[in-house]
């Protein structure tokens, strides 16, 4: 069945300072979303001027040049905003993230424990809040697993099934940058974290590809292993003790994947360095892209096998991507919660479990995200014994 929430505007009781690190193309979606949607004060920070210009272009009057590596940098801006959004890219994300933490400021992160590290987590268990990997996958699709797999009376499995595809696709790779070179290559490099048989193993990216057939979009789609589960690899198995399987994969066009498991097998993504080199050679950034996400949860309810599903579509829209557009706006939507103190917490603090202390999160976000056009829809399959 249908599921869309429509708009739901919270009373603002307080109005706060909020500042986003970073001013690329995830930071400047957090930024229209909380100067469109919210009576903040928006604050933005980054070291490139065209940036800057950027933002103070889709009105954060509070726009100015900062440098996230420094730490008096940092220190200002903690001065200067009651919460702190980072948007920088992944090899500065955990010294910013750990600074700003360290200058007792509620901080929302897309990157940082993207790969859960335990050892860390522990070290973070009070102060102020960190909700980490906050953005669309992981950070939405968190909180979509949680919510679905909440659902059920006995959960077995949880697969995350996420994508974002330019709208032509071209050879000869049938992709295009939608966001950092780096970041991209790691994909393909990097292995993949999952549940299997109720182990935490290690897969090789492009060893499997699975067809994916969606009733949101037409075109002939794959998917890949890809390690994106963060900190769920520990959150869904501490609630659900009968859990044997949690995976993500991403979706891309199926020519794509074809083209990148030849150059696997051709030893040419044997690397992060190795690959963002033989891509560079063919990929460009591109700005006409949807996204592609379907979340589901399979286990028993009601004495029947069940599974809830949870998908939505975007595309491009104005002057951001939708890959943009979904990170950005859900780390804003996040990061209003927390303003209005409607999140809570102390430390490190998943936003799936988040939703545990606060099941309200899921309608919270869903309605933010529709106010710009952003869909969700839930089903409920029962299959009768």
């Amino acid at each position: 069945m249908g599921w869309i929430n429509k708009d739901a505007r919270m009373p603002i009781n307080t109005v706060v300072a909020v500042g986003i690190v970073g001013l690329g193309p995830m930071g400047r979606a957090t930024a229209h979303y909380l100067v469109k949607h919210t009576d903040h004060v928006v604050n933005g920070y980054d070291n490139s001027e065209e940036a800057i210009n950027g933002a103070r272009r889709i009105g954060v009057n509070g726009a100015v040049k900062a440098d996230a590596t420094k730490y008096e940098d940092l220190r200002r801006i903690a001065g200067e905003n009651d919460v702190i959004i980072s948007a920088v890219p992944q090899s500065i994300a955990d010294q910013v993230v750990l600074k700003t933490h360290e200058l007792g400021k509620p901080v929302i992160d897309l990157i940082f424990m993207w790969s859960y590290n335990e050892e860390l987590a522990h070290k973070l268990n009070n102060g102020p809040i960190i909700i980490p990997a906050c953005g669309w996958a992981p950070g939405l699709t968190n909180l979509l697993a949680m919510a679905a797999a909440s659902e059920l009376e006995a959960v077995e499995e949880v697969g995350i099934h996420v994508g974002g595809n330019p709208v032509n696709p071209r050879p000869p790779l049938y992709y295009e940058l939608l966001f950092s070179l780096g970041s991209t290559a790691d994909e393909y490099v990097r292995p993949a974290t999952i549940i299997r048989d109720g182990k935490v193993v290690s897969v090789e990216p492009l060893a499997e590809i699975f067809d994916f057939r969606t009733w949101l979009v037409d075109g002939d789609f794959a998917e890949f292993y890809t390690d994106g589960l963060s900190t769920l690899l520990v959150s869904l198995p501490k609630y659900f003790r009968t859990l044997r399987s949690v995976y993500e994969r991403t979706i891309r066009w199926r020519r794509h994947l074809e083209v990148m498991r030849v150059l696997k097998d051709l030893g040419l993504l044997s690397d992060v360095e190795t690959a963002k080199y033989v891509l560079s050679k063919s990929l460009r950034f591109g700005v006409n892209d949807f996204s592609i996400t379907v979340v589901e949860a399979v286990g028993e309810a009601g004495g029947d096998r069940a599974i809830v599903r949870f998908e939505g579509i975007d595309h491009a829209k104005g002057d951001f991507t939708s890959m943009a557009r979904l990170t950005g706006f859900t780390a804003a939507i996040i990061a209003d919660l927390v303003a209005k103190d409607k999140i809570k917490g102390e430390g490190l603090t998943p936003i799936e479990e988040a939703y545990i202390s606060n099941r309200n999160l899921l309608n919270e976000v869903i309605n933010g995200l529709s106010r710009e056009g952003i869909k969700f829809w839930r089903s409920v399959t029962s299959i009768v014994k």
